[in-house]
């Protein structure tokens, strides 16, 4: 199983660019945040440009598709939107998280006051089970440009443990060759 890690000679290099992508993540969420945002309007951008020309072309053969001037001005519009509030693009997803854990944990509160009440044996993980998504679903809504810098952080740390761990296995599994009889020396 471990030779398909030093098998393939890319293994390191995915490795140390996880570890490098994964500490830029997490040393500058925002700027890291604000890039992706950039680069997702630049895409949005070139689909509408493309469009454009489609339409341009069609227009010139006299059959001209006003879905592509559509699929123009829809891009435009959010390239335009995403360059100049590249944190309220990124806000949106932290919202409707906050507001499904909101709602989740509202709709589970009936629950968890029933069992409370009557003393049911899972009350407190029923109660937890309700209590915890509110909690964070508020603190979520309240403050979503926080949330997002810090999901953005998680992700970066989780990308250099799993960056480490990669690394490590390549390491592990080559000193392990070397150190068998007739492994390949380091």
């Amino acid at each position: 199983m471990f030779q398909f890690f030093w098998t393939r000679a890319a293994s390191v290099w995915v490795a140390a660019l996880y570890i490098a992508m994964g500490v830029l993540l997490f040393a500058f969420p925002a700027a890291t945040g604000t890039f992706f945002v950039w680069a997702l309007a630049g895409g949005a951008a070139a689909y509408g440009v493309s469009h454009l020309v489609r339409y341009l072309q069609g227009r010139k053969a006299g059959a001209a598709n006003p879905g592509d001037l559509f699929l123009t001005v829809l891009p435009a519009a959010f390239s335009v939107f995403a360059l100049i509030w590249p944190q309220a693009i990124l806000s949106v997803l932290p919202l409707v998280l906050g507001s499904l854990l909101l709602m989740d944990g509202i709709g589970k509160l009936p629950l968890a006051i029933t069992g409370l009440r009557e003393q049911f044996p899972g009350m407190i993980p029923l109660a937890l089970s309700s209590v915890v998504p509110i909690v964070l679903g508020a603190l979520i809504v309240i403050n979503p440009f926080a949330a997002v810098r810090i999901a953005v952080m998680v992700f970066g740390a989780a990308l250099v443990a799993d960056g480490i761990s990669d690394l490590t296995t390549v390491i592990l599994e080559k000193r392990a060759a070397s150190a068998a009889p007739g492994g390949p020396a380091l």
